[in-house]
C-alpha cells in the first residue's frame, strides 16, 4: 500500500473506501492515462484486496463517499465499451456493489446497481463464492442468520391455496412439509404462476425436490457453497429429525457476511449505553423481564421507539417488547407474578402492564398484510425480523435482546443506526406509504421532532403518495389521531409547517397559508389556556374552504356542532368587518360572546381583527355586574324574566361603553322608563 502526501496535483480523487477503490479500478480501465488518488484514512477492509497497491493514498485529504455506488455507473461504461476487466477486478466490482447496496435491499439501490451486478453474474461470477472469498473472518452458523419461525405449507394443500398464502405474505418461496413438519420440498412464486397457467392444482407436481437443507450448526460458508452448487436462492434449516426450524435466503447470507466485514453491522453491544442512559430501576426491570422470558424458554426484545430513544441518549418509560412466543400469555403470567393488572388485546396479539410507573407492551412477534391501501392491517404470528420489517421507519425497526444469554445486544437488520447517524428518516419498502398513509404524517413528525431529513427515496415516495390521494384511503379518525399527537409535540410548529409545505393540508382540506410559528406562540398566551389547538387549526384552514365542504369536514373529524355556526361567522365578510370596526364596546361584546375560544383565537390571529379580539379577551369578557343582579330586580323592582334580561343587558352596555356605575345606570334606566 503506497502512502504519500500529494498537494496541488490534478488527479482524479476517490475516497479510501471499498467503493472508492473499486471506482478507482474501474476508472483506470476507462481512462488508462489518468492519475488517481485515494483520499482519507483507508478502511481496514481494503487490506483484503491487492488492487490497493496500485494507487497512492493521501490520508490528510477529506473525501466523503457518495451514498450511491459509483462502481455501478463506471462498470456499465466498461460494459458498453466492451472492455474486459480481469477476474480479480470483476470479483471486486461484484463484492462492492452487492455490499454497498446491502444485497440490493437498500433504498439507495438504483437501476445502474442492478444492471452492473447482472453484468458481473453474466460474466460467470457467483455471488455466494465471491462473498465467502472475501469474508474469511465470518464465523457464523446457520442458526445465527436463519429466519424463524418459518411460514410453511402442507403437502396436501392445493396450488391455488398456496398462491393465496404467497400473495398475502409477500414471500417468494415456501418450504413444503408433511404433517410432522418434515421438509419435503420447496415451492416458489414463479412455480405457482406457471402451474396456474397450466391448470395444475396438485402441489406435489409443482414443488422442487429434493429440498436443499442444512443443520443449525452448519457453517455459513457451507450455505454459500450449496447455493452456488444447486443454483438456489433459499436453503431450509432443519433439526436432527429433518423438521423445519428456519430458512435462509441468498440475501440473508450476503447481509450476514457484509455485516461482519463492512461498516454496516447488524449486531451492536448496547449494555454500556443502557447503563449510562437508563435509570437503575428501569435497567433492572429489563433484566428481570428477560430472565422471566428465559425461564419460559422464550425470547423477548425491546423494540421501536425505546431503542431509538436509547441510541439518541434519552430514556423512555414506554417500552414496547416483542416476544418470539406468546406475548399475551407471557404478559399475563408476568403480571400475575408481579401482582399487577394486565390489559390484553387478542386481535392484535398484544398486552400491556404498568409497573412502578413504567408502561410495558408485550407483543407476539407478528407480520402484517394490508388488504387495501389505508386499511387496518391483518396480523399473523411471525418472527423478529418480519416483525421489525412491518414497522414504519428504519429508526423504529431495531431491537435489543433482553434474554440473559444476549442481554443488551441490539439487532439492526435495516440500517437504523446508520440512519440515526446520518439524521435520515427512511421507510423500509416502497409500498410503505401506500399500505399505511398515516406514515406520511409520522415521517414528517419525526423529521421535525429530531431535526432529521427524509432520505431522497423516502421523500419521493411520500410526495407520490400525497399526489395520488392515498391519504383519503385513511379514516378521518386516524388522521385526527395523528394530528392530535403532532399538535402536542414540542416541535409542533415545525411539524405543521411540514404538513403545509408538503401539501398535506391542501390535499385533505383546501389551500392554507398559516404562519404556524405565530400560531403556536399565540397558543401559549394566558388568554388561550383553554384552547383546543387542533380545533383552532381546523378553523384557520376551513375559513378559506367552501362552506359546504367545511361543514362536512367538521362532522367527519368529530368536532362539536357549535363550530359550524362559528365557522359561518368567521367566513362572513360583514361579520369580520363589524368585529374589526365595532360601533361600540358593547356591540363587539355581543358579536363575540357566543363564539368558542377557538374562533376567538382565529380572530386574534387575523391582523384585521386582532386588536378587537384582544380587547374582548383582555377587557370586555371580564366585565361583570357585581352590584345589580336578577334577584334584586325581581324583589325590589318587581321585574319579570324578559324585563330582567333586557335591563341587565342595558346596564352592561352602559358600563362597557361609558364606564357608568351599575347602580347609576339602573336609576337612569328606571327613570327613563318612568
Amino acid at each position: 500500500m503506497k502512502i504519500s502526501v500529494i498537494w496541488n496535483m490534478k488527479v482524479k480523487k476517490f475516497p479510501a473506501t471499498l467503493d472508492g477503490l473499486s471506482s478507482a479500478v474501474a476508472w483506470k480501465y476507462l481512462y488508462p492515462s489518468s492519475k488517481i488518488l485515494l483520499a482519507g484514512k483507508p478502511d481496514d477492509a481494503l487490506k483484503k484486496f491487492t488492487q490497493i497497491g496500485n494507487f497512492e493514498i493521501n490520508q490528510k485529504e477529506e473525501a466523503l463517499e457518495s451514498s450511491r455506488c459509483e462502481t455501478s455507473r463506471l462498470l456499465l461504461k466498461i460494459q458498453k465499451k466492451h472492455l474486459n476487466p480481469s477476474v480479480e477486478d470483476m470479483k471486486l466490482f461484484a463484492f462492492v456493489i452487492y455490499s454497498k447496496t446491502k444485497s440490493l435491499l437498500d433504498p439507495i439501490t438504483d437501476e445502474d446497481d442492478v444492471l452492473a451486478l447482472a453484468f458481473c453474474v453474466k460474466s460467470g461470477f457467483n455471488l455466494g463464492s465471491i462473498m465467502a472469498e472475501f469474508s474469511e473472518k465470518v464465523n457464523l452458523l446457520a442458526e445465527n442468520i436463519m429466519t424463524s419461525p418459518v411460514t410453511t405449507v402442507k403437502v396436501g394443500i392445493s396450488v391455488s391455496d398456496v398462491k393465496k398464502v404467497i400473495d398475502k405474505t409477500g414471500l417468494t418461496g415456501l418450504p413444503v412439509v408433511d404433517e410432522e413438519n418434515h421438509a419435503l420440498g420447496m415451492v416458489t412464486k414463479k412455480d405457482l404462476d406457471r402451474a396456474i397457467k397450466s391448470d395444475i392444482d396438485d402441489l406435489s407436481l409443482v414443488m422442487s425436490i429434493p429440498v436443499i437443507t442444512v443443520k443449525g450448526d452448519d457453517q455459513v460458508h457451507k450455505i454459500g457453497e450449496l447455493m452456488a452448487t444447486h443454483d438456489v436462492g433459499r436453503i431450509v434449516v432443519v433439526d436432527g429429525d429433518q423438521r423445519v426450524i428456519g430458512i435462509i435466503t441468498r440475501r440473508d447470507l450476503v447481509r450476514a457476511i457484509v455485516s461482519t466485514t463492512m461498516e454496516y453491522r447488524i449486531v451492536w453491544n448496547m449494555i454500556d449505553k443502557m447503563k449510562k442512559t437508563l435509570s437503575s430501576k428501569l435497567f433492572s426491570m429489563l433484566k428481570e423481564i428477560g430472565e422471566f422470558a428465559f425461564s419460559r424458554g422464550e425470547k423477548i426484545y425491546a423494540v421501536g421507539g425505546f431503542v431509538r430513544d436509547l441510541i439518541m441518549g434519552t430514556e423512555s418509560l414506554d417500552i414496547d417488547t416483542v416476544v418470539e412466543g406468546d406475548g399475551i400469555e407471557m404478559a399475563k403470567t408476568f403480571a400475575s407474578f408481579r401482582n399487577v393488572r394486565c390489559l390484553t388485546y387478542p386481535e392484535f396479539g398484544t398486552a400491556t402492564i404498568k409497573l412502578n410507573g413504567i408502561s410495558i407492551d408485550f407483543a407476539t412477534a407478528r407480520t402484517e398484510y394490508y388488504e387495501a391501501p389505508g386499511a387496518l392491517p391483518k396480523v399473523e404470528r411471525s418472527n423478529l425480523r418480519r416483525d421489525l420489517y412491518r414497522r414504519d421507519f428504519t429508526i423504529n425497526a431495531m431491537a435489543i435482546d433482553l434474554t440473559p444469554d444476549n442481554f443488551g445486544m441490539m439487532i439492526d437488520f435495516f440500517g437504523g443506526m446508520e440512519d440515526i447517524r446520518n439524521k435520515k428518516i427512511r421507510v423500509l419498502h416502497s409500498l410503505s406509504f401506500v399500505e399505511d398513509p398515516t406514515r406520511i404524517l409520522r415521517a414528517l413528525r419525526y423529521a421535525a421532532r429530531f431535526d432529521y431529513g427524509l432520505s431522497s427515496n423516502t421523500e419521493s415516495l411520500l410526495m407520490s403518495a400525497i399526489k395520488n390521494g392515498y391519504l383519503f384511503s385513511v379514516t378521518p379518525s386516524r388522521i385526527r389521531s395523528e394530528f392530535e399527537r403532532s399538535v402536542e409535540d414540542e416541535r409542533a410548529s415545525k411539524i405543521f409547517e411540514f404538513y403545509q409545505q408538503y401539501g398535506i393540508l391542501k390535499a385533505l382540506y383546501c389551500e392554507s397559508n398559516i404562519n404556524f410559528s405565530k400560531f403556536f406562540t399565540m397558543a401559549k398566551m394566558d388568554e388561550f389556556v383553554k384552547l383546543n389547538k387542533l380545533y383552532a387549526i381546523f378553523l384557520l384552514i376551513l375559513k378559506n374552504c367552501q362552506f359546504k365542504r367545511s361543514v362536512e369536514i367538521i362532522k367527519l373529524y368529530g368536532m362539536p356542532s357549535k363550530f359550524v355556526n362559528a365557522l359561518s361567522s368567521i367566513q362572513n365578510d360583514e361579520f369580520i368587518s363589524s368585529v374589526a370596526n365595532p360601533k361600540s364596546n358593547f356591540d363587539l361584546y355581543i358579536l363575540m360572546k357566543s363564539l368558542p375560544i377557538e374562533a376567538t383565537f382565529v380572530l386574534a390571529y387575523d391582523e384585521r381583527t386582532e386588536k378587537s379580539a384582544f380587547k374582548y379577551l383582555d377587557d370586555l369578557s371580564k366585565i361583570t355586574l357585581k352590584k345589580v343582579n336578577g334577584a334584586l330586580l325581581k324583589e325590589k323592582y318587581k321585574m319579570d324574566g324578559m324585563e330582567i334580561k333586557h335591563t341587565l343587558e342595558k346596564i352592561t352596555e352602559m358600563k362597557m361603553n361609558f364606564g357608568m356605575d351599575e347602580e347609576e345606570a339602573l336609576k337612569k334606566i328606571i327613570g327613563d322608563a318612568n
